[in-house]
């Protein structure tokens, strides 16, 4: 991370990020923390943070802290198999890389810093031939279902495997399709499920109804929008689909607590752009 963090200037870095990549950090020493999706994450040795495409995230510059970063585009990462229905999944990393931070055990710390250690060596000799690629490509693959291992042995007996892939699938769907519709109908037949059944699955895996999900993913999107770009609250509004910029602001503070406008002065990146 000190590598990365010293490429360019520091004002670069001193403000939020929106990268369309992948950023896996495994903290190896050090204590401090990192902003992600304005969550502000305590790193220690043995953290492992995980950046997806489109997430706002931030380095806080001046800490005593060291990781090793990987970055990697979506279209690099192996299709998979679901590690809990082997069934067919949209990618490796949305169906077995479930959390966005955690602390690893001992254990799977050792593996995945293996791992690391052998796409580092691999990266220093790397060339741009085929053969290069596809040996990143299987490390990286061993280095998802390593961390698949972590999780698998984590899983909350009270889930079960069917509501859990209902609940992802929903995640997934609102993700594509929340500027367009609001709709939790829309939503289950997209999925191929009853509403009822969205209801109870979202109610099991995150204690939120399914309406709740979908107005928290506009909520968050108008905050990575403030934070991350100058674009006016009239303009962030058109973005989720208001139609009224009043509408907006009202749906915002009484989902998120605050104003617009507010929320964009209080998170420490706008402040340091």
């Amino acid at each position: 991370m000190s590598e990365l963090l010293g490429r360019v200037s520091p004002s670069h870095f001193a403000s939020p990020q929106r990268p369309g990549f992948h950023l896996l950090m495994l903290f190896t020493a050090g204590k401090g923390e990192h902003f992600l999706d304005f969550r502000r994450v305590a790193c220690k040795a043995g953290t492992l943070v995980h950046a997806r495409p489109g997430q706002v995230q931030q380095f806080v510059l001046g800490q005593d802290l060291e990781a090793d970063v990987l970055l990697f585009t979506p279209e690099f990462i192996f299709p998979s198999i679901s590690v809990s229905s082997g069934t067919a999944s949209a990618s490796l990393i949305d169906d077995i890389a479930t959390e966005d931070v955690t602390e690893l055990r001992s254990d799977a710390l050792g593996n995945i810093a293996n791992v690391m250690s052998a796409i580092r060596r691999a990266y220093s000799k790397a060339d741009d031939s085929r053969v290069s690629a596809a040996i990143f490509q299987h490390l990286l693959h061993a280095m998802l279902l390593m961390i698949a291992g972590h999780y698998v042995k984590r899983d909350a007996p009270s889930i079960t495997d069917t509501h859990k892939r209902t609940f992802q699938k929903f995640r997934r769907a609102v993700d594509a399709e929340f500027k367009q519709t609001r709709s939790v109908e829309h939503y289950a037949e997209a999925i191929g499920c009853s509403a009822k059944s969205l209801r109870r699955a979202c109610t099991i895996a995150c204690g939120a109804p399914p309406k709740a999900v979908i107005e928290q993913r506009l909520i968050l999107e108008a905050k990575r929008l403030l934070a991350q770009t100058g674009l006016t609250v009239e303009a962030i509004a058109i973005r989720p689909g208001f139609s009224e910029p009043t509408n907006f602001v009202k749906f915002f503070r009484r989902h998120g607590g605050i104003r617009p406008l507010d929320f964009r002065l209080k998170f420490p990146g706008a402040r340091a752009a």
